[in-house]
């Protein structure tokens, strides 16, 4: 599997756009940081992106809200606008399967809180669910959001063409390479001679 960053897609500084290729079709993973005055969720409400195939959207939201913290008694203002973005690409909140703190608090007087969420498309069984490491936070303040996909084995038939040393082939490939990068070639005294003799190497 590989992953590609689409800057075509969204070019900013807190929001990654990842596709990938699945099932014959390209899909995507959005990672989000949003800051104290939720910059990146008021970029996204404000600029309509059409990715029907996003199957994840994650990262730190910066919001603490009852709806994923039962430890936290209150509802924020800004949860209303990233569900709506979140529905508006298929999109669930997931809860962990270990619930738990995302973020441990610097100040001891101040409790651990829920701020990193993953909004997963419920139709995708291969993004399904996702559970925290706690374990794996040092040195970061905020605890990994893992989620396992599956890769089945598969059979990759594939073949390469090769050319026959001294062959009539490798003569014509050689003149076009010496076409090719004639203008890059630093200038010699006996240029002919020099590529004559890099041509019968």
């Amino acid at each position: 599997m590989r992953f590609t960053l689409r800057l075509d897609i969204i070019n900013h500084q807190d929001i990654n756009v990842l596709a990938f290729y699945s099932s014959q079709h390209i899909n995507y993973v959005i990672n989000i940081y949003s800051d104290d005055n939720q910059s990146a969720l008021h970029f996204l409400n404000q600029n309509i992106i059409d990715l029907n195939n996003t199957v994840v959207i994650t990262g730190d939201f910066n919001i603490r809200d009852n709806n994923w913290d039962p430890n936290y008694p209150h509802h924020s203002v800004h949860t209303k606008n990233l569900i709506t973005l979140a529905e508006s690409l298929g999109l669930d909140l997931s809860p962990p399967i270990n619930p738990g703190p995302t973020r441990f608090a610097d100040n001891p007087c101040n409790t651990n809180s829920v701020i990193d969420l993953a909004f997963i498309n419920p139709n995708n069984s291969e993004f399904d669910q996702h559970f925290l490491h706690p374990k794996l936070h040092r040195p970061s303040d905020h605890v990994f959001l893992i989620i396992e996909v599956g890769i089945n084995e598969t059979n990759i038939d594939n073949s390469f063409w090769s050319i026959s040393k001294d062959s009539k082939e490798e003569r014509t490939l050689s003149k076009l390479l010496l076409i090719t990068l004639s203008p890059l070639t630093p200038q010699t005294s006996h240029p002919k001679k020099t590529w004559k003799r890099l041509s019968n190497d």
